[in-house]
């Protein structure tokens, strides 16, 4: 492979990294999943954004392009504390949009913010699919209860109706700009 060798022990590789510490539509990586490994995983360390009541949200990319075509989506969100919420969703389908809060994450970036780790497997011959969990602290007033908007959300999905191929994502937030974040992705073996 490319990027590692046997020295490297079947360890992830870092292959791409940015950081983000001013106002930005979204964060792109293309070409990264370049058929080198069938699994790669994207970590992204305290993502604020810079509006009140927004979503995370990433497209999968193809060719410099986003891909649109749908995909099934399933999860579960719930609050972190003893008496909270939870909320489960099943069979829900997206014209390409992965989201990765379930609460709406706030402005303030010394309180709201949201950490995710997400595996990648863009291999179209192989069910090409992908799945986080993430972690997130707002003030948003899409909370699935009423008593705490420190949300764990994990979600999976898997293209439904098309067999188009994927070799990058685009972060992005429903309205306004990511404000600060790290943004790391590896090549898994």
């Amino acid at each position: 492979m490319g990027y590692y060798g046997k020295s490297n022990a079947a360890n992830p590789a870092l292959i791409a990294a940015t950081e983000v510490s001013s106002a930005t539509a979204s964060v792109t990586f293309d070409k990264v999943f370049n058929g080198e490994t069938n699994h790669y995983r994207l970590v992204i360390v305290d993502l604020t954004v810079d509006n009140a009541d927004c979503d995370v949200r990433t497209y999968r990319r193809l060719n410099g392009s986003d891909v649109t075509s749908n995909i099934r989506t399933m999860g579960i969100a719930n609050e972190l504390q003893a008496s909270g919420a939870s909320g489960n969703f099943t069979n829900a389908t997206s014209a390409g949009l992965n989201q990765f809060d379930r609460n709406e994450t706030g402005s303030d970036s010394t309180r709201h913010t949201l950490s995710a780790i997400a595996d990648y497997f863009p291999n179209v011959a192989n069910m090409p699919s992908m799945f986080h969990q993430s972690i997130s602290i707002g003030a948003g007033s899409n909370t699935i209860g009423s008593a705490d908007n420190a949300i764990w959300f994990e979600r999976s999905n898997q293209l439904a109706d098309s067999t188009v191929a994927f070799d990058g994502i685009r972060i992005h937030t429903s309205e306004g700009n990511i404000a600060g974040g790290k943004f790391y992705i590896y090549a898994m073996v």
